[in-house]
């Protein structure tokens, strides 16, 4: 692990220390027939309960977006990652990447790794990464993926809480997904309890209400992510990691 590794993920860590979080809860908008529907389909929408929706301040941005050498960097990236290529995403690496909090680094290191018994898994990762945005690091030329992993959580507990990674996640009563939603979630975290098979028992923000979130909809903070530092003019892989 080189020095300047640890220090870059140290300023990335601490990146999100300051902002406050904030939410918006919306109910779901009725439907208001047309004038000239019958007075039956009328009454049925009026009957039909509206299913509350929760949207929060997590949707993916892009801040590095327009960064001098991001956009051709960012390009390289996914190419690498869409065709698999162990080889083109060590080139892009830094000789030193960090790849665990036990030790673990060096490009030769993640290439074999990649090209190893847990490639499928570690490929699975970057094509998630690489869709949940980029957030510029305190410092010019320094960056980390996803956008998520630089934000604050606020009084949040890391460890505890979970990002609905998407638009309108049904909150469900049990832990079945043929169940009715009961809340729709856009893009909030979320306390997570206990895993029931393919989901997860969670707690909507302030306790207000708990239910059940299919578990590939759910991500921890402490996921997956990419560090990623300008030198010499060329953008460069610092950290591949996941925990803490």
């Amino acid at each position: 692990m080189t020095r300047l590794a640890l220090v870059l993920l140290s300023a990335v860590l601490l990146a999100g220390c300051g902002r406050e979080s904030g939410r918006i809860v919306l109910p779901a908008a009725e439907a208001r027939p047309p004038s000239a529907a019958p007075a039956s389909t009328a009454a049925a929408s009026s009957a039909a309960p509206s299913i509350p929706e929760i949207v929060g301040r997590f949707a993916p941005r892009d801040e590095c977006g327009g960064s001098p050498g991001w956009d051709a960097f960012f390009l390289r990236l996914g190419r690498a990652i869409g065709q698999r290529d162990a080889a083109g995403l060590v080139a892009l690496a830094d000789p030193g990447i960090v790849l665990d909090f036990g030790g673990g680094s060096g490009a030769a290191e993640l290439q074999r790794r990649l090209s190893g018994s847990d490639g499928i898994k570690l490929w699975a990762e970057l094509d998630a990464i690489l869709k949940l945005g980029c957030a510029a690091g305190p410092e010019t030329g320094n960056a980390v993926l996803p956008w998520f992993f630089g934000q604050s959580l606020g009084a949040a507990d890391p460890y505890q809480v979970l990002l609905v990674a998407g638009e309108k996640v049904p909150l469900r009563a049990v832990p079945d997904s043929a169940s009715p939603a009961i809340a729709l979630v856009t893009w909030d975290i979320v306390d997570g309890i206990e895993e029931r098979g393919a989901f997860r028992k969670v707690s909507l923000p302030g306790g207000r209400q708990q239910g059940y979130i299919a578990s590939g909809a759910l991500r921890s903070p402490l996921d997956y992510r990419l560090v990623v530092q300008r030198q010499r003019g060329e953008w460069r892989l610092m950290a591949f990691v996941a925990g803490d």
